[in-house]
């Protein structure tokens, strides 16, 4: 039902009246059975639905209406009349159906599912989460009405509550993009607030140089992110993970020597972590100190033994040396204790090299679409990101 439910063109269509209550009580077993059985009543019912097929709404909706006339507590016929309202974007009236339907028969989840849409295009938000949390407690994994609530919880201002339902929902649909792309939008907006909340702490925190240096670097600003991160480490020179950034920036303007110096004093900093060791051995294999590549490596293995990247960059360092087999085994140990992101596709892209020139083949291909199917992945989420850092640059605000 979402695909027709324009959000921004249509809340400027909410009427300011109120939800009556249920028109009639709710009826008796017996009672369902001796309307389901009325030959006039069947054949309205069916007329309603092949005209609201047809697009003739007007029409649908007198036929649902003499089914009402004759069977004022079916629950289905204020169902089927709220839909009709519904694609007539009547959301006052489509809404007082579907509460009589969720009334009449409290089993009926779409009811309370097309309630809570048509109350939350109707700008009734409250009551929407009311009606979506329901049908979510009704069936878990109801992706709809997850995504529709976290929209509602969205729009009343309680973005954690919303980042929750929309994170279900992405788990359940993770190629929904409409999710994804709402709960970028509810993560932005946490953001902003969390940014108000550090400045009304402490207008001269140094973390507020941070953030804007983070955020300079998601909007690919790297010159600005590296002087806040100067402002950062001028004011406290011993913080963790500001090197390592700064390292990152180096490694994305290709200065392999900055990239270097800034992960050693990161590692100075934090001598357990793996990561930078990681880091450092992969800076070293594309300045060909293979030794000491190696070093930073197997040290990063030797604290953290399942740490994925590390395989990756021993499997570069191991086909730099034309050590093919050591490689593969370590680029498919890589995979195996689950990569992600571009060390994955490189993974993949690395092992149908090798495999291929060893006349692996089968293997080769099949890695080969694991990379190709990785790299279209990748030039989908540039483009999300486009969009994410044109908005955080639209977002970020200045030092006060």
């Amino acid at each position: 039902m979402r695909s027709p439910l324009t959000v921004a063109v249509l809340l400027g269509l909410a009427l300011a009246v109120s939800l009556p209550r249920a028109r009639a009580q709710r009826p008796t077993p017996e009672q369902i059975a001796a309307w389901e059985r009325d030959p006039e009543i069947v054949r309205d019912f069916e007329a309603g639905r092949t005209l609201r097929r047809a697009g003739k709404l007007e029409e649908a909706a007198a036929a649902y209406a003499r089914v009402l006339q004759k069977a004022p507590g079916l629950a289905v016929a204020h169902l089927n009349l709220g839909l009709v309202r519904h694609d007539q974007r009547n959301y006052a009236a489509s809404t007082r159906e579907f509460s009589a339907a969720a009334e009449l028969d409290p089993n009926l989840r779409q009811a309370r599912l097309y309630l809570g849409i048509d109350a939350y295009l109707w700008g009734r938000y409250d009551l929407a989460r009311s009606a979506l949390a329901e049908a979510a407690n009704m069936d878990a994994d109801d992706a709809e009405a997850l995504y529709w609530l976290g929209l509602a919880q969205a729009a009343a201002g309680d973005y954690r509550a919303a980042a929750g339902s929309l994170e279900t929902t992405t788990r359940l649909k993770p190629k929904d993009e409409d999710a994804l792309y709402q709960l970028q939008e509810v993560y932005l907006e946490l953001w902003k607030a969390s940014y108000d909340r550090l400045v009304a702490a402490n207008p001269d925190s140094f973390r507020i140089h941070q953030v804007l240096a983070e955020g300079h670097v998601q909007a690919n600003r790297l010159d600005d992110a590296k002087r806040e991160y100067a402002l950062v480490l001028r004011a406290s020179p011993n913080i963790g993970a500001v090197h390592e950034a700064l390292g990152d920036i180096a490694r994305q303007q290709r200065d392999l020597p900055g990239a270097l110096e800034e992960y050693k004093a990161e590692l100075a900093l934090s001598p357990q972590s793996t990561r930078v060791s990681y880091k450092i051995g992969d800076v070293l294999i594309e300045t060909r100190d293979y030794a000491g590549a190696a070093k930073a490596l197997r040290a990063a293995v030797a604290m953290q033994e399942n740490f994925a990247p590390a395989y990756v960059g021993l499997g570069r360092l191991a086909r730099q040396e034309g050590r093919a087999n050591e490689a593969i085994a370590d680029f498919q140990k890589a995979l195996r204790l689950g990569v992600k992101g571009d060390l994955e596709e490189s993974a993949h892209y690395q092992l149908f090299r090798l495999l291929l020139a060893a006349g692996k083949t089968t293997e080769a291909e099949s890695h080969k679409k694991q990379y190709l199917r990785l790299a279209d992945a990748r030039k989908q989420r540039a483009l999300m990101v486009a969009d994410r850092e044109r908005k955080i640059e639209e977002a970020s605000p200045e030092p006060r």
